[in-house]
């Protein structure tokens, strides 16, 4: 009887305890919410390397509150880490002999030194310690030698270093990207715009290479300056490179001989292809796929035939490797050919490892960044595609994140997301701001408005000398598409966005504040006069404004919130990082209005991260999250919240 009753009360505990998390959950409408903790223990993984002998992957994450270098088998295992140092990780690249991993190491202030780990994580040698900013690190095949970019003072080159003596030598006055060392070693193949500093539409650059022992650079893509020739990727034999260009109206894939100048397109589609890579065998070129905010990995025939889909997951697979572009990730042939190893994120999982076999196309995951408790992928939202016609007629498309359980009767609270780069787009990819939110009761809506990528050149195009205004009257008449469904509640709307999505969300606030009760900015800019005159932005500044503020100074009033804080009613809250000099000098001449003028907002410089909040320690994202979510809970759904980043009030 004893025995019975001890069963009976287990078995009542049991039962009251499964009501009680149904309750919780039923409370969300069929899941827990989920917290900021929890969502900045997701940090990704967008950057790799696979070692030459095809055994190890080495890759950078933030997993251990720094961003370091990990190395991991390439079939999967324990992961382990080579570097313990405070500076953000970049680019790396392993050596053709297996003995270095080189990678860029962003100094306080956001300038590049290129550095070199062992590959058993013993030896660390800093190759450069100047005050430019070095990046894009390229072995030459003997291992000896590494070119990188420098850019300082406002002169840019190429340079090249020897391993053994440490020298560094100038190889060409020119600023160029993505280099890529040839299989020979004989030249150096980069991207360049010829038409720098005018090319203020952003939508020219070329191939080039030069001689790897010193020469004057060579023009592979003449008779092309209205289009991008980008990303270029030689064949094992030196003698051809594959590219992406978008001189069809979309980014298609090119293969271009070097020595007498022909190219010919690889299947051009009306769909942007991007991101080449050649097979180590010669006979096939990899290339991603970016149609209906997803990315897919293919394979192709060099002789021509049928492409082969080799990533098997929806989402994004690989990504943009460029600052300039979200969403991030990147892929990697094995040294043997066999094999491919990408970057897969999709709004369930943050960005991990998969391999993918190409002669079975099965993928495996190589890393799991995601802590134990949230690998149930139904406890994520995947987001509905819609598409609407903006004021003019253009076609936008979206993705609208909805909250689980039944729609309130005046509409969900609702939050506007701008993309992160000035190109890129909202994708199907991992983003832990949007989840938190969407579990936490919101509707996110992230539209993708002209200038997107994705959709043609033309679309990225139309925002020229428009952006603060074309683009975000995109994203008001879309959430007046949401209203006008019953999806909103327009008493209730938040705005926020990061880098160039900053700069949308506070342009958002200048044309129609009345729309939002809160707003965000992550490392944005307030004031488009005076970006203008800072460098790293003038190009910028041309393309989404157009000319001068001499010239053109209504345009950059007019998207310019420092000029409108007098009217500011919405409270709003700024986060930077430590390279971000610029915006916050902004910020302190908008500090001084609004205190002035008793208008409500916060900020927090986060002094050890850089720009792409995908690259934050834990901690700081965590701080943000927490403080964005107790921003909208306050004002939009009336919750009282403390808000204390760090102003002393």
């Amino acid at each position: 009887m004893r025995a019975y009753l001890s069963r009976l009360l287990v078995v009542a505990a049991v039962f009251i305890l499964s009501i009680g998390v149904g309750l919780l959950v039923t409370q969300q409408g069929g899941r827990l919410p989920l917290l900021p903790d929890q969502m900045a223990s997701t940090g990704g993984i967008y950057e790799f390397t696979w070692s030459p002998d095809g055994k190890s992957i080495a890759y950078v994450s933030s997993q251990s509150g720094n961003s370091e270098l990990w190395v991991v088998p390439s079939s999967g295992g324990s992961s382990e880490r080579i570097t313990s140092t405070t500076a953000t990780k970049k680019q790396p690249r392993w050596s053709n002999d297996g003995e270095w991993i080189a990678y860029v190491a962003l100094q306080p202030g956001g300038s590049g030194d290129i550095q070199m780990v062992s590959a058993d994580g013993q030896t660390r040698i800093n190759l450069t310690e100047t005050i430019g900013d070095d990046r894009d690190p390229s072995w030459s095949p003997d291992s000896r030698q590494l070119a990188f970019t420098e850019r300082t003072a406002g002169r840019a080159r190429i340079m090249v270093a020897d391993i053994e003596s440490r020298e560094v030598r100038p190889l060409a006055e020119i600023a160029g990207s993505s280099l890529q060392w040839s299989p020979d070693g004989k030249s150096i193949a980069f991207v360049s715009d010829p038409l720098l500093p005018n090319d203020d539409r952003r939508d020219n650059e070329d191939i080039f290479i030069v001689p790897a022992g010193g020469g004057a650079p060579r023009l592979l893509t003449p008779g092309t300056p209205r289009f991008r020739e980008v990303t270029p990727s030689w064949s094992p034999d030196s003698r051809q490179i594959a590219f992406a260009s978008d001189s069809s109206g979309y980014s298609n894939i090119y293969v271009l001989d070097t020595q007498t100048g022909a190219n010919r397109s690889l299947a051009p589609e009306p769909v942007d292809e991007f991101a080449p890579k050649w097979s180590p065998d010669g006979n096939s070129i990899a290339f991603i796929r970016n149609e209906d905010s997803q990315f897919t990995l293919w394979v192709t025939p060099v002789q021509g035939g049928r492409a082969l889909r080799i990533s098997d997951r929806d989402g994004v697979n690989g990504g943009f490797e460029t600052d300039d572009a979200t969403p991030h990730g990147t892929y990697q042939w094995s040294p043997d050919g066999k094999k491919i190893a990408f970057t897969h994120s999709d709004p369930g999982r943050t960005s991990d490892l998969w391999v993918a076999s190409i002669d079975t196309t099965r993928t495996t995951q190589t890393t799991n960044s995601m802590p134990n408790e949230l690998r149930r992928e139904a406890r994520f939202v995947w987001p509905d595609t819609i598409a609407y016609r903006s004021f003019d007629g253009t076609e936008v498309q979206a993705l609208v994140y909805k909250p689980r359980g039944g729609k309130p009767k005046p509409g969900h609270p609702a939050l506007l997301l701008f993309r992160d780069t000035v190109d890129g787009q909202n994708a199907k990819a991992w983003d832990p701001f949007i989840q938190l939110f969407v579990s936490n009761g919101y509707l996110v809506f992230a539209p993708n408005v002209r200038g997107s990528s994705g959709r043609g050149k033309d679309y990225r195009q139309l925002v020229f000398e428009h952006g603060g205004d074309h683009d975000v009257r995109d994203a008001f008449i879309g959430l007046d598409n949401l209203s006008s469904q019953g999806l909103i509640d327009t008493q209730r709307v938040g705005v926020f966005g990061a880098g160039t999505g900053g700069f949308l969300a506070t342009a958002a606030l200048v044309k129609d504040e009345a729309r939002f009760k809160a707003a965000v900015c992550l490392y944005g800019i307030v004031d488009a006069a005076t970006a203008a005159s800072y460098p790293e932005m003038a190009l910028w500044s041309r393309y989404l404004i157009g000319s001068t503020p001499m010239a053109n100074p209504l345009a950059y009033y007019q998207r310019s919130l420092v000029n409108f804080v007098d009217k500011l009613r919405t409270p709003i809250i700024f986060f930077f990082s430590g390279d971000n000099v610029g915006p916050f000098l902004q910020l302190q001449e908008f500090a001084v209005q609004a205190e002035v003028k008793g208008k409500w907002f916060d900020y927090r410089v986060f002094e050890n991260e850089s720009k792409g909040w995908q690259y934050w320690r834990p901690n700081n994202l965590r701080q943000s999250l927490e403080a964005m979510g107790a921003l909208f809970e306050k004002h939009l759904l009336g919750r009282e919240r403390e808000i204390r980043l760090s102003r002393s009030r």
